[in-house]
């Protein structure tokens, strides 16, 4: 009497390899949702970060009434203008690394803080703009 039909090795031998290649494809729709919220992201605010940029380098520094620089603004948790849903935080490293101005991190992120969505880098000129000068003189 011949026996036909596949034996137990067999059946777990294709369910392994079944298990293995939908562990590979679902994590391939994780990584691909991540990547599509990275971009979705980017897109949100490549419009509104060099505005931001230009008006922190504008703004950063606090005078006193004299004019001169008594140290800088602290900005965490801030909204970012035209992108309610995100909001920013900036990190400035000390003066003695950059004698020209300081290195500046601007960090955007949408929820938490943790999950930071964007990092942008620039130098933070040791300058407050004339017009602003001219607008925070005693009347």
């Amino acid at each position: 009497m011949k026996r036909s039909g596949f034996t137990l090795v067999e059946v777990m031998l294709a369910m392994a390899i079944f298990i293995t290649g939908i562990t590979a494809i679902l994590g391939m729709f994780q990584f691909g949702g991540g990547m599509e919220r990275s971009a979705r992201s980017h897109a949100e605010l490549a419009p509104v970060i060099q505005p931001l940029v230009e008006s922190l380098k504008a703004e950063a520094w606090r005078t006193d009434s004299s004019g001169a620089f008594v140290g800088l603004h602290e900005y965490v948790g801030e909204p970012v203008p035209h992108a309610p849903a995100y909001s920013f935080d900036l990190f400035v490293l000390p003066a003695e690394v950059f004698p020209a101005g300081q290195r500046a991190e601007l960090r955007i992120w949408r929820g938490t803080p943790e999950r930071v969505a964007a990092r942008v880098t620039f130098l933070l000129p040791r300058r407050i703009p004339v017009a602003r000068r001219l607008a925070e003189l005693p009347q």
